[in-house]
């Protein structure tokens, strides 16, 4: 598991630039635990003078930019992108949908950790297939505790768009707080899926273990 370049990447003309962005972000998640201050102290230690503030946002960018395989990342490595995300606050890209109602057939979710955190902090991660319907705008994700699962310190939250990521719309939420570790307790969780004017468009609940 490592960071993973799509096909994209080694176009004609990209490679060395793709190589120089690929090295670097492999270079500062040896942060740790990672953090956007620390890491632009790394990237200017024995400098003669620091970066200005938009140079180092463009840096950043162009890491967070890079096509990758976001299957093939350790949790490590999805700590580092979900922190610069949300540092940078992009704006999502299009969206891959269709027009079919959300089901259990046709979306999934993953709740990944925050390497480091005190607070046992998770990205809520919600993926559809691209033949979902494009009215989804966000999620409401309420939780609920089974068998002596620690509560969460907020409940519900709302998974926003990051758009069309290798073929399907991805929604997500940083970050998931838990008053005590969840890691091997299970949850129900309801998603109820909402369009621009706030209206539920399905609710659909599934259970999950962390």
């Amino acid at each position: 598991m490592a960071y993973v370049l799509q096909a994209s990447q080694f176009a004609e003309g990209l490679q060395s630039y793709t190589a120089l962005l690929l090295e670097s972000i492999r270079q500062i998640t040896l942060v740790s635990p990672f953090n956007i201050p620390d890491a632009r102290t790394a990237l200017e230690l024995n400098q003669i003078t620091t970066f200005s503030d938009a140079g180092f946002d463009q840096y950043l960018t162009e890491l967070y930019s890079l096509d990758l395989d976001y299957a093939s990342l350790t949790v490590a490595e999805r700590t580092v992108l979900n922190v610069i995300r949300e540092y940078l606050q992009p704006p999502p890209s299009f969206n891959c949908c269709g027009v079919d109602v959300p089901s259990l057939l046709n979306f999934g979710a993953k709740f990944w950790d925050r390497v480091g955190s005190a607070t046992f902090e998770h990205e809520a991660r919600v993926s559809l297939t691209d033949v979902v319907t494009c009215d989804v705008f966000n999620i409401e994700l309420t939780f609920t505790p089974l068998l002596g699962a620690p509560a969460l310190t907020v409940n519900p939250v709302t998974a926003n768009s990051l758009g069309c990521i290798s073929g399907e719309s991805v929604y997500s939420y940083l970050w998931v707080d838990f008053v005590a570790d969840p890691t091997g307790f299970s949850y129900d969780v309801d998603f109820d899926f909402k369009d621009s004017t706030g209206a539920s468009i399905v609710i659909v609940t599934d259970s999950f273990t962390l």
